[in-house]
């Protein structure tokens, strides 16, 4: 179910909304993983995204309308998930947004495929994805001197971009027979048991320190804020669309940079985030 052309794209709205709850979800993430594993942080991040999103899927019921396409949203987007945590430890949040912008176009040229021609992406979104890349690009341009240092990190950063593809996909076919909050509810479920399993067999299970279950609590609500407008976004609006969206998520990094950290962004900063800011106001306002 994609929205009628009009004035204004709710569900690109949506999707820029989730970009920046996703930002301040990772900049969590890294405080988590000065001493926690990627999948311990999954797994206890459930403790306050599982209840967050019950309450808020309660109104209309639990039931799951696509189970074998929810079985692929949950595997892949715990992959997806895995990889990208690890990849947080190693890669400057810069050099990681950047090798995750190669996610819009994997499902881009993917989504007609396996979605159906619906999905087709226009001549306006290419050059919405290239003008976006072009300012991620500046954006990150000071870190990227020190990429080759990323090594193993940025192999599973990318690992986390195909498997993101993947799992975006399945989001985009359950919006068409499920509710966002029941689909967001299981998949917390989902990954807290999948997580847990994982580290009961590896031996790796305890309960974090005490000083981790602050910024631990601002992962799971700010991932499942994302998560919620993500899924609605996919619902009302084609992949290729809402994952250009995802463009903006270098700009909002760079404003926590200053707003929380005091890093005064360079010029790379303006042109980057000008390019950026005409990418999202294309994809909110454009008419076809």
């Amino acid at each position: 179910m994609s929205e009628p052309p009009g004035r204004l794209r709710v569900g690109a709205l949506l999707g820029i909304g989730s970009a920046i709850a996703f930002t301040i979800m990772v900049a969590m993430v890294k405080v988590c993983r000065e001493e926690l594993d990627a999948v311990e942080i999954i797994h206890w991040r459930c403790l306050v995204a599982i209840p967050v999103a019950g309450l808020i899927a309660a109104r209309g019921g639990f039931r799951i309308q696509a189970k074998r396409t929810f079985a692929i949203r949950l595997v892949l987007g715990f992959a997806a998930m895995v990889c990208f945590f690890t990849a947080a430890k190693g890669l400057p949040l810069a050099n990681l947004a950047l090798i995750s912008r190669l996610q819009p176009i994997l499902l881009a040229l993917m989504a007609p495929l396996f979605l159906g021609a619906s999905e087709k992406t226009g001549p306006i979104i290419w050059a919405v994805l290239a003008a976006g890349l072009l300012g991620c690009g500046f954006l990150v341009y000071p870190e990227l001197q020190s990429f080759s240092n990323g090594g193993v990190y940025a192999l599973w950063a990318l690992g986390a971009a195909v498997f993101a593809s993947g799992a975006h996909l399945a989001l985009r076919a359950l919006g068409r027979t499920d509710r966002p909050p029941v689909i967001v509810f299981w998949f917390q479920v989902g990954v807290f048991f999948v997580a847990g399993a994982v580290l009961w067999a590896t031996g790796d299970w305890r309960v974090p320190p005490s000083t981790f279950w602050l910024p631990l609590a601002g992962v799971g609500l700010f991932a499942t804020a994302g998560q919620l407008m993500m899924t609605a976004a996919y619902r009302r609006e084609r992949a290729a669309l809402v994952a250009a969206t995802s463009y903006t998520s270098p700009l909002w990094g760079a404003m926590v940079d200053v707003a929380i950290f005091a890093t005064i962004p360079g010029w790379e900063v303006a042109v980057g985030g000008t390019l950026v800011i005409a990418a999202g106001l294309t994809l909110v306002f454009r008419r076809t």
